[in-house]
């Protein structure tokens, strides 16, 4: 059984449309597991009907014109329970549904099982065999995995077909919607630029060949370099390597030599496919063939084969020149470096795609602070057919939109048209004092790390910064920065906003912020290695980055130091004591430096109950919410998958602000909240009905915070947020102060909250 899963699981990956892809399913199946038939129905939303798109064993003639309702037979009953249904005799069963012509009379005993995607019903695959009789568990089991195996495949399939316009019935599709999670709110209208990963053989999809003989010499050629390469670095190596090492150069060399690889790519090529997706093809066959090997040596060759085709693949996007990012363009991509924003100006972007991700990745917090409406893990997008496609980008409800409808297309415009109105508004609170109605002060600084950021900023009124991600310059390069380079960077900060203050984090790499040059490859890296513990393990880095700081701020004093992921209060006392040492030896050299305020993030469950004990060591305390999120409810914040539970209007999480801010005021000691929540105007209200007074947050958000901040009255949100920490759903509490907030009279649509 293992086996024929393995096989059928990988000849579906190596088809190229739905419609092959479930023909070899029924075919296999129906030859592996020994019955007489196996059919498959999918749910065609467009006509509301199953329709069957593959059998082998019933009437051909009816494939693509056989439809059944949501609640005709027992395909529908399948559907509709979610669940296996293995009978003896289908036709006694009070939901079975004669339809003449299929050709399904000899046939009693029948085994079905829904194929289901992100709690999506896509289908029903069925086998039958003619004489009665439940079949096996074993036989039920299997085809459930294989439903569970097929199920990403054929959503894929029906996403790329929905590009084509098509649905399963052949006729024209208009507003082809895309769902994922809205990382930045805004739309956008645009052309999509594809972004496509380099030398990832996982990520190159099928693609045409403009011209065969090119991509023919295009190959060879790739395939000739990499063999010179091989050989030159065996030669050089020869004097430092064992024989038994020098002779994986010679393997590897064969390996590129042999026909039956080149030739295998070959004939894909001269069939009309572009190179890169031929290699890309005949490499994930080899690496699939050994990593199901049993002997350990040969399934090791699986990485072998993997870094052959990187090698390969390297040299054929080379061969590609270049696509410039057009202005306004809408970046599309599985994965999109940070780096991004460092190579475009202010404005260029108009929006971002990612198929993998969520709205507390570092990409979409970067997106929010430049307000680049953004969707991520959109995973069912056939990206990488999308190159010069217009698109709609809805970063408010978490949609991509293609092939547009007039209706849908004016509705898309008018919002962009109101949002710029919108805009416009809110620029008239910029010099407006931040206090709630009742004259409570709130201070609303900003989030910082690109450049680009310091001139929007002060656009909008910030009261200073409360988090600048010093590792967003330690992205940008290709090397750790020096001290002078900087000390350079942070002068720039704080002269720009001096005197307000300027909160500087030390550096927090690891978990889903990585730099090239300093790898850090764990199974678990949220719960890793990062933060202050990295730092803490190289004292050389941290004593690098804080006397840049120290010399940044001299003759400012406008500078706050933050220590990120503490857990204990050891970790600080290290930390204060290099920070000590750096302030000593620059005054022993003469740079007349001063011990600035120093902090702790709150953002790991330890730390919320250690607020106390941080209190009679460091000067301020902030609550990092999106990490907090994470780490109380067990979502990794960049998991499509489980988007859906990240909330920090969760009860737990409001639960644990609470703590954190009424022991922060027992300790004494100053309290801010530096997550997105603060540029949330939902949780804005929330936080400050909690107690809070310090709020940084994206500079996209400060004025919609503000507006809605002014509008209400301090005691009235307190009793808003002391009545849901007593609520128990995250859904609950979000429509709780959205009728709050109406019954207040605040329009929600003023501060940028559309409709559910």
């Amino acid at each position: 059984m293992l086996h024929l899963l393995r096989q059928v699981v990988e000849e579906v990956n190596s088809t190229r449309d739905l419609q092959a892809s479930l023909s070899t399913v029924v075919g296999r199946i129906r030859a592996g597991m020994n019955v007489q038939v196996c059919s498959v129905f999918l749910w065609d939303a467009h006509v509301n009907r199953y329709v069957l798109m593959a059998t082998d064993g019933l009437s051909a003639e009816a494939i693509g014109k056989v439809t059944l309702t949501q609640n005709e037979g027992l395909i529908a009953l399948v559907g509709k329970r979610e669940e296996p249904l293995n009978l003896s005799d289908a036709t006694r069963h009070p939901n079975y549904h004669h339809i003449p012509g299929l050709g399904e009379e000899p046939f009693k005993s029948l085994l079905a099982v829904p194929i289901i995607h992100h709690r999506k019903v896509l289908g029903v695959m069925t086998i039958q065999r003619s004489e009665p009789g439940r079949f096996e568990d074993t036989e039920e089991a299997f085809m459930v995995t294989l439903s569970a195996q097929l199920a990403g495949v054929i959503a894929h399939a029906e996403a790329t077909g929905a590009l084509s316009g098509l649905n399963l019935m052949g006729g024209e599709q208009l507003d082809v919607r895309f769902a994922g999670v809205a990382g930045s709110q805004g739309v956008a209208i645009g052309n999509a630029h594809v972004l496509v990963p380099p030398s990832d053989l996982d990520s190159v999809r099928y693609r045409p060949a403009r011209d065969i003989n090119a991509e023919l010499v295009l190959f060879e050629n790739a395939l000739a370099k990499v063999r010179s390469e091989l050989t030159a670095t065996r030669e050089r190596l020869r004097s430092e390597l064992r024989p038994e090492e020098l002779a994986l150069f010679n393997v590897y060399v064969g390996i590129l030599e042999d026909r039956a690889l080149g030739d295998s790519v070959v004939e894909l090529i001269n069939q009309g496919e572009w190179a890169q997706s031929a290699l890309a093809t005949v490499m994930r066959r080899y690496i699939d063939h050994f990593e199901s090997i049993e002997d350990d040596y040969l399934r090791e060759r699986a990485a072998d084969m993997r870094d052959l085709g990187r090698r390969v693949l390297s040299h054929l996007q080379a061969s590609v020149p270049e696509v410039a990012i057009p202005d306004h363009a809408i970046l599309v991509g599985e994965e999109i470096s940070p780096t991004v924003f460092g190579d475009l100006a202010a404005g260029r972007i108009a929006a971002i795609v990612c198929t993998t991700g969520s709205a507390n990745s570092h990409v979409a917090i970067l997106a929010r602070a430049l307000a680049i409406p953004t969707i991520m893990g959109v995973q069912e997008l056939p990206w990488q057919g999308l190159q010069g496609e217009e698109l709609v980008v809805d970063g408010y409800r978490g949609h991509v939109y293609y092939r547009l409808s007039a209706e849908k297309r004016q509705y898309f415009e008018t919002i962009c048209k109101e949002e710029a109105e919108r805009e416009a508004d809110l620029e008239s609170l910029t010099d407006e004092a931040s206090e709630t109605s009742d004259g409570v002060a709130i201070s609303l600084m900003v989030n910082t790390g690109l450049q680009t950021d310091v001139v929007r900023s002060q656009n909008k009124g910030a009261d200073g910064v409360g988090l600048f991600r010093t590792e967003v310059p330690f992205m940008m390069r290709d090397r750790f920065p020096s001290e002078d380079e900087q000390a350079k960077i942070y002068r720039a900060q704080l002269e720009a906003f001096a005197p307000l203050p300027v909160t500087m984090r030390m550096l927090d790499v690891g978990g889903d912020k990585s730099l090239d040059y300093f790898p850090i490859v764990e199974d678990n890296p949220f719960l890793g290695w990062r933060g202050i513990r990295v730092m803490l393990d190289h004292p050389e880095l941290f004593m690098v980055q804080i006397r840049a700081m120290l010399r940044a701020s001299l003759g400012l004093n406008n500078l706050k130091v933050m220590l990120p992921m503490v857990t204990s209060v050891s970790e600080v006392e290290e930390a204060l004591a290099i920070i000590h040492r750096a302030v000593l030896e620059l005054n022993e050299e003469g740079v007349s430096v001063t011990l600035p305020e120093v902090g702790v993030m709150v953002e790991v469950p330890s730390a919320v109950y250690l607020v106390k004990e941080f209190a009679t060591q460091i000067d301020f305390i902030s609550v990092g919410s999106n990490d907090l999120t994470q780490y109380l409810l067990a979502v990794d914040r960049n998991n499509p998958r489980v988007a859906n539970i990240y909330d920090s209007l969760h009860p737990a999480v409001l639960k644990a602000l609470k703590m954190v801010v009424d022991a922060a005021h027992e300790g004494g000691i100053p309290v801010s909240l530096c997550g997105e929540l603060a540029g949330d105007p939902l949780g804005a209200v929330t936080l400050v009905g909690l107690g809070y007074r310090n709020l940084s947050m994206s500079s996209s958000n400060l004025l919609r915070v503000k507006s809605v901040l002014r509008q209400i009255d301090s005691d009235w949100a307190h009793t808003i947020a002391s009545g849901l920490l007593h609520l128990d759903d995250p859904k609950v509490v979000r429509s709780t102060l959205r009728l709050a907030l109406r019954k207040a009279g605040i329009p929600l649509t003023d501060i940028g909250i559309l409709p559910s």
